[in-house]
């Protein structure tokens, strides 16, 4: 290995560590650290294009589409500001000729970290909560799944969603074969979840989903209806593989996910009054402004929900950062004013997670590992 990867290897670990230790004692990591892992893995991304150790293309895409990850994953508030500066800088600053041997998905340094920081993490955290709850917990935690207010709106909508994916996906198949465009299944899926997340997006922002699931999914129907075979062979091709991934992504993304809640609901988190809130606490669950026909303003809470970041409505989310003093201020004004009332002015608030340290782990297993943590066991 270069010496310039050695020193960059070392330079890692110490950005890693000063983060670690500055999380763990003002709970932030500093401007100065994440800006400094920034520029230091733009610096080993040119000596990487200038040395030949890295394709000129490679690293742009790296640089970008790591940027696009974190960015990602802030949106979803999933991240704070500094936790996705700081991934990001992480994953610029690997080494490439550290991952030459490795498997082509597992050269692509942004999503192998994001691998090994957040699927160790999620398994601690079930393991921790399973070990701390007993099984009439787990069964309540699973039944409270069901007893949620909007659980029967939520699965009617996720019929309608896989309706119009399946719909899409014949499309998309359609489209390419008249434009005589030959494409494997992961390029098609690519471009059928890409057109499906747009399309997604803007039917949310423009409140069309009455269209969505009463016109344009019976429009999907019928073309799927028409198009395609009366065979089940010809439907088991077609279909098949998106089936397995919604029903995957319904088990992980959906019943498990709403499962974890209620377990870490039950373990970690704990209610407080609104005056009593103080500046870095965390809440488990988001206060939402809701504006009526009338233009009467009310307020409502639910669990943790995406998008979060960039919604305007969304008076306090459930960003690791924490609540900002300013807006502590601001909810306590709020519950004064009787805005809260609906709730009691209480809000539900989740254990303080340091996440600089997870971040190095999930660095450390990268470096260790070559790649993501699992292929070190094959």
């Amino acid at each position: 290995m270069l010496n310039y990867q050695n020193l960059f290897i070392g330079l890692l670990l110490l950005f890693c560590c000063y983060a670690t230790y500055t999380d763990l004692r003002e709970r932030k990591i500093k401007n100065l650290c994440s800006y400094g892992i920034i520029y230091a893995g733009i610096l080993n991304q040119v000596i990487s294009v200038l040395s030949g150790g890295s394709g000129l293309l490679n690293s742009i895409f790296t640089i970008v589409g790591g940027f696009l990850i974190v960015l990602l994953f802030y949106w979803f508030g999933i991240f704070a500001a500094g936790d996705a500066k700081f991934v990001w800088g992480a994953s610029l600053l690997m080494p490439v000729g550290l991952f030459s041997e490795a498997a082509a998905f597992a050269q692509y340094t942004p999503t192998t970290l994001i691998i090994n920081i957040f699927v160790p993490y999620c398994m601690i955290l079930v393991t921790y909560l399973c070990l701390k709850t007993n099984i009439q917990q787990k069964w309540q935690a699973f039944i409270l799944i069901f007893q949620r207010e909007d659980f029967h709106k939520q699965i009617l909508d996720r019929i309608f969603r896989l309706v119009f994916l399946l719909g899409l996906r014949q499309f998309i198949v359609l489209s390419l074969d008249w434009l005589g465009i030959e494409l494997g299944l992961w390029h098609q899926l690519l471009i059928v979840f890409s057109l499906y997340f747009i399309c997604s997006y803007y039917v949310k922002k423009f409140g069309l989903e009455r269209i969505w699931n009463y016109v344009v999914c019976v429009v999907m129907i019928e073309l799927m209806v028409i198009t395609t075979p009366w065979t089940l062979k010809a439907w088991s091709e077609a279909y098949t593989p998106l089936l397995k991934i919604y029903f995957l992504y319904l088990a992980v993304f959906f019943f498990g996910k709403h499962f974890v809640e209620n377990l870490d609901s039950m373990v970690l988190d704990h209610e407080v009054d609104i005056s009593d809130l103080k500046e870095g606490m965390v809440p488990a669950e988001q206060i939402v402004k809701v504006e009526g026909d009338d233009g009467e303003i009310s307020y409502s809470k639910q669990r943790f929900s995406l998008p979060n970041v960039l919604n305007s409505n969304i008076i306090v989310g459930t960003l690791p950062g924490g609540v900002s003093k300013e807006k502590a201020v601001e909810l306590k004004q709020l519950a004064t004013d009787g805005a809260f009332e609906d709730f009691d002015n209480k809000i539900q608030i989740q254990h303080s997670l340091r996440f600089a340290p997870v971040i190095c782990l999930g660095v450390i297993l990268t470096l260790l590992c070559r790649g993501p943590f699992f292929t070190f066991f094959q």
